[in-house]
């Protein structure tokens, strides 16, 4: 069973599937409902705007619209809303579905809302919002049985929440959730500012590492560095802690002998021992550390298994552009709530499952260590909340210019909070 996007799905059975539901299902609104072909066509374009944020009607959000597939069968739809406005939040949420009749009873509902509720987690939506009608009892189980529980009511509706997280997973547990669902395969290839966040990073990796060199990668993904790195000589050990990300690594790499690939995790490096490595680079664990003492046992160990001399390149994410990137959508508030305290000291926890510092924050976690910090720089600037615009484009010649422009100014300390991933370097001493 799976969700498919209506822009890529079969247009044909999208539009008999849709043509199956009365234009009201019980609080569900069929907005295309009395549509001929050509007009259902027509509104796939729409919608594939809209999943952009373009386009969008005064009042409106970006939402994007699944399909549930059963195989070749489409049972029903899933709309899922990226964020929300102050209708929506207090009415009808985040995600409105449907299931058309003669597939009902069969448990697509609640199979199709935990896949919704896994994109959301994906967009991260760490709470959703859901409604239902109070003579729809059906559809309330149906969100309960995916841990929903009623927040409010008025005369005719629940206002239900759901904790994208559920109560007792550990960090590995959710790492491994989130990065099963998620495409980081492509991330540093699909964005104008994951090609950035590349090129820089590599630049700043080949002012260390040369061929002939041995580098660890700790939280290496499917290994765009790592690969990068083997294919110019370098002898590359590469760790990763998700077995999604872990078997693509593997299989990409599978006829490259100087890349060796296992699972682990930033806080024990066991199977290697002290000062084994010229470079390492922590690309990614710092990320989803929030505990004091694994953030340490983290540095630590990557300190442990550097030579002297050698250097080490730590990744971490700005707090304040996770808040520029993802809460001007009429949710501010509660991304404060979730990053800072009410006398605004920054807050790390396992649900928040990426975690920003401060830059001089970071950088005071090193102040006891045997280290001697080189610099700090961004890897790929303000192009992320940005990115998101509409009338946002840069051409292939303008990316090379603005690579080079960036790289010159990537270190400037007043540019850095503003920065959405940036590097710690330091040497061992």
């Amino acid at each position: 069973m799976e969700l498919i996007r209506v822009q890529d799905s079969d247009y044909q059975k999208t539009y008999e599937l849709y043509m199956s539901f009365p234009e009201n299902d019980n609080g569900y609104m069929n907005n295309v409902y009395g549509y001929n072909y050509d007009q259902f066509l027509a509104w796939i374009e729409m919608k594939r705007n809209w999943s952009l944020g373009k386009e969008l009607p005064k009042g409106f959000v970006a939402d994007t619209t699944y399909v549930l597939a059963d195989g070749d069968t489409y049972v029903g739809v899933f709309n899922l809303r990226h964020y929300l406005n102050d209708f929506l939040r207090e009415g009808p949420g985040h995600i409105g579905y449907c299931i058309s009749e003669k597939y009902r009873g069969k448990g697509y509902a609640t199979k199709g809302l935990a896949l919704t509720l896994e994109k959301a987690r994906q967009i991260g939506i760490h709470e959703a919002y859901l409604s239902v009608n109070k003579d729809n009892p059906a559809s309330l189980r149906v969100q309960q049985k995916n841990g929903a529980y009623i927040h409010h009511e008025n005369e005719t509706e629940y206002f239900t929440r759901i904790n994208a997280i559920t109560d007792g997973e550990s960090r590995e547990e959710i790492i491994g959730k989130f990065y099963t669902q998620y495409d980081e395969d492509t991330r540093l290839e699909r964005s104008v500012h994951g090609r950035l966040e590349f090129e820089t990073t590599m630049n700043y990796i080949h002012r260390y590492a040369r061929k002939g060199s041995k580098v660890l990668e700790i939280g290496a993904g499917t290994g765009r560095y790592s690969i990068a790195l083997a294919k110019e000589g370098i002898d590359v050990t590469a760790v990763e802690l998700v077995d999604k990300n872990l078997s693509i690594l593997k299989e990409r790499s599978k006829d490259t002998d100087n890349l060796k690939a296992y699972q682990g995790d930033a806080t024990r490096l066991d199977a290697f021992a002290d000062e084994s490595f010229d470079v390492t680079l922590v690309f990614g664990p710092m990320y989803h550390l929030y505990d004091a003492e694994e953030v340490n046992k983290a540095i630590d160990e990557a300190i442990r298994v550097t030579k002297k001399d050698g250097v080490i390149l730590f990744a971490f994410i700005s707090v304040f552009a996770i808040m520029y990137a993802n809460y001007f959508y009429g949710n501010w508030g509660e991304g404060q709530e979730e990053n800072f305290t009410e006398d605004y000291r920054i807050r790390h926890f396992k649900e928040q499952l990426f975690t920003g510092y401060d830059i001089t924050e970071f950088e005071d976690l090193f102040k006891d260590k045997p280290v001697t910090w080189i610099t700090t720089t961004g890897v790929d600037g303000l192009l992320e909340p940005i990115e998101h615009r509409a009338d946002f484009k840069v051409s292939e010649e303008d990316f090379k210019k603005l690579a080079d422009w960036y790289l010159a100014f990537s270190e400037k300390r007043e540019l850095l909070g503003h920065t959405n991933h940036l590097l710690y370097i330091c040497r061992k001493k």
